[in-house]
């Protein structure tokens, strides 16, 4: 989503709830990424970085947001998989843009994820 929050979400444990691990939490804890919604019957939280939301020249806004889905629970609430629920990656990146749509971002490893957080970051 490009719009803000509505209002002050309730933090749950992030962890113990989603499976968020300690290496994405440290991007939470430092306010890099905020959380956008949770979807506690679907085990899937949705986090976007309000620090690299932009607008271009014409006005069209481009935001980012990752999706994580509880590892455990990747098979039965993923919303994309290759051949099986589940054989995908149980987050992803999607950068929106205004009047141009979604893209998802290859990133497809914890390792992969965290380390196009930190360039992110790196770049503002």
């Amino acid at each position: 989503m490009i719009d803000e929050p509505l209002g002050q979400l309730e933090m749950s444990d992030l962890e113990r709830d989603y499976g968020v691990p300690a290496e994405l939490m440290e991007f939470i804890d430092d306010g890099f990424l905020e959380v956008l919604v949770e979807e506690p019957a679907e085990k899937t939280v949705e986090l976007h970085a309000p620090s690299l939301r932009r607008t271009d020249p014409q006005g069209r806004i481009t935001a980012y947001s990752i999706t994580w889905i509880h590892p455990d629970y990747n098979s039965q609430f993923c919303h994309y998989y290759e051949n099986v629920p589940g054989d995908f990656p149980n987050f992803y990146v999607t950068e929106e843009t205004s009047d141009v749509g979604n893209h998802i971002l290859d990133v497809n490893t914890l390792d992969d994820l965290i380390v196009w957080l930190a360039d992110s970051r790196s770049q503002i």
